[in-house]
């Protein structure tokens, strides 16, 4: 065997990690300095020095935002988080101007926007602290789960022109980009031919449908354990149910993450230990709320509620209580790091939560049963009204089993529930490239 290019595949790697922090040092060890604070938050976060440096991260946030951003003026005088108000989307696209901080508005700041997969596109500004500090908290999470700068990192997502960097720029920061849109048995044929002769010491990270994509494709092709050198694969987007975590286990040989995050604020989230699917919060930057459904007050543990978010860093633009639009239940249980709150699980966004025939908001993660069936490529869950349900099937071979896919769902949506099921070519794409998994016509 010959192992010349290994060797220098793992060279290449050092050197870009060596070279990432050579650059870092010489700019004054930000990158490095931001990450230490992570860890040093996060690994000790019952002790006083943690409790004391989140504390005093939020209240000069708030002291910021009410002397320097128009929107939160009317609040200098408050005191805690609570008096400031919840905000959405909509709030701060109205309101544009007034968010942004008149000690940042004629300074290089970066644009962020989203493709409003789920509605209008949406954009913010990061300043640069907020870039860096952003940077640290990816490579610090994903240093956990296995990768380290300078390894290769392949990213399967849709590739819009504005997230792309030149040749030579992913070339030195040795990112794969993988294109969604390009997916085809062909095109996911070359994929799995390259993640066996590469060499490198490698990530995924992937949308979780890409991830269902990958391995409906290896299932279908009758595929044995790909041989690969990869450390672990990060999902993210949408969940992802035990049955595709499992064909990735036998697949890649590999511990699966979840990762929640958003274009607007950065990493929130990620699950740290394969013990328990429970997702780590990262409260060294952020202060996470989870709120009623329709009022803005605490839930009580263990209940769903919609996640609300405020962002330690961005100074250029700040996101104070800003509501996501996502829905998760907190929890104790299971925590990565000593006595913080973790999310149990994330379920999706609130403009599309199901409900039962009395209007009860049922899991999300109950439409994952549909990925047991070998048949099933696609699937997609539509309610329609409070009691008409329609469940989306693309398939390689009639299912057969209609009825008890219906049953099996009837038995927590209602005895009333009106379920049909549709076969179609194809579940259509956002702009992101994701696909929704759940679609709630009634909201």
């Amino acid at each position: 065997m010959n192992t010349f290019p290994l060797y220098m595949n793992k060279l290449a790697e050092y050197l870009r990690n060596k070279l990432f922090w050579m650059i870092d040092a010489l700019k004054g060890g930000q990158v490095k300095t931001h990450r230490k604070d992570i860890a040093n938050i996060l690994e000790n976060f019952d002790s006083p020095a943690s409790i004391d440096r989140r504390d005093t991260l939020l209240k000069n946030l708030l002291i910021h935002a009410s002397e320097t951003t128009p929107y939160y003026q009317k609040y200098a005088n408050s005191k805690k988080l609570q008096d400031f108000p919840v905000v959405n989307k909509t709030i701060i696209r109205d309101n544009f101007e007034a968010f942004q901080s008149s000690l940042y508005k004629d300074k290089p700041q970066f644009q962020i926007s989203t493709s409003g997969s789920s509605g209008t596109p949406f954009k913010a500004y990061w300043d640069k602290n907020k870039v860096l500090r952003n940077r640290a908290d990816t490579i610090y999470f994903q240093g956990i789960t296995g990768y380290e700068i300078g390894q290769r990192l392949y990213y399967i997502r849709k590739w819009l022109s504005k997230y792309k960097g030149s040749k030579l720029t992913m070339a030195m920061r040795n990112i794969e980009m993988v294109n969604v849109s390009d997916f085809s048995d062909d095109y996911l044929a070359n994929l799995i031919k390259t993640l066996e002769t590469d060499s490198s010491t490698k990530m995924l990270l992937s949308y979780s449908s890409a991830l269902r994509d990958i391995c409906n494709y290896l299932q279908k092709i009758k595929a044995g354990p790909v041989n690969s050198d990869i450390t672990s694969i990060i999902a993210m987007a949408d969940e992802l149910g035990d049955d595709t975590r499992i064909k990735l286990n036998y697949y890649f040989n590999a511990p699966v993450h979840l990762r929640y995050s958003n274009q607007e604020n950065g990493i929130l989230s990620l699950q740290l230990s394969q013990e328990n699917n429970t997702l780590q919060i990262n409260w060294a930057s952020y202060f996470i709320e989870v709120l009623h459904l329709d009022e803005d007050i605490p839930v009580a543990e263990g209940t769903l509620g919609r996640v609300v978010v405020t962002d330690l860093f961005n100074y250029g633009m700040p996101f104070i209580r800003y509501d996501t639009g996502d829905l998760a239940i907190l929890t104790r249980e299971g925590a990565y790091f000593n006595t913080s709150s973790v999310f149990k699980s994330i379920e999706g966004r609130k403009m599309d939560v199901l409900r039962d025939t009395k209007g009860n908001v049922i899991s999300g993660f109950s439409i994952h049963h549909l990925e047991t069936y070998p048949e099933i490529k696609q699937f997609q869950f539509v309610q329609q009204s409070s009691t008409m349900y329609c469940i989306n099937l693309v398939v390689s071979q009639p299912v057969g089993k209609e009825f008890e896919i219906i049953e099996y769902f009837r038995d927590f949506l209602g005895s009333d529930a009106e379920i049909k099921i549709a076969y179609v070519d194809e579940i259509p794409k956002l702009n992101s490239g994701k696909r929704k998994l759940i679609v709630n016509t009634t909201t």
